[in-house]
């Protein structure tokens, strides 16, 4: 670990964005924000795909282990370089809607790896050997 990094949460009106940003979209299935809230406060910061922490995640992009023009400039995010920070909510079912039952904390490796091409359960399956997996596909 770095020792000049240190871990920050994600921040309400961050939350609420990305809340807002689902519901523009129709893809919102929470009750309201504070069912969100409440659902996301309740995860454990891990990625329910590869179990990179919260806080490991955070390091790698603030400290500059990894870089992405898609990642925060000197650590402070803004518009279009928000990613990687934190964890992520990911839809199991691609196509269905964000709800308590679809989403998962997801790390942005995997989030962006799973993309809306994998289900979780497949993705999962993937994540372990990726061209046995593909090679399969092409047997059935």
């Amino acid at each position: 670990m770095n020792n000049n990094f240190v871990y920050k949460k994600k921040e309400d009106k961050s939350l609420r964005a990305d809340f807002g940003r689902r519901v523009n979209k129709n893809e919102n299935a929470f009750i309201d924000y504070n069912d969100f809230k409440a659902w996301y406060d309740d995860q454990i910061k891990v990625c329910n795909y590869c179990g990179l922490t919260e806080e490991e995640s955070q390091e790698i992009v603030v400290t500059k282990l990894l870089t992405s023009n898609r990642f925060p400039q000197n650590g402070v995010p803004g518009r279009g370089t928000s990613r990687g920070m934190f964890l992520e909510v990911d839809r199991v079912e691609p196509k269905g809607n964000y709800s308590r039952n679809n989403c998962v904390m997801c790390c942005y490796f995997c989030n962006n790896d799973k993309s809306d091409v994998f289900h979780g359960n497949h993705y999962k399956e993937f994540f372990q050997n990726r061209i046995q997996y593909l090679r399969n596909l092409l047997e059935k």
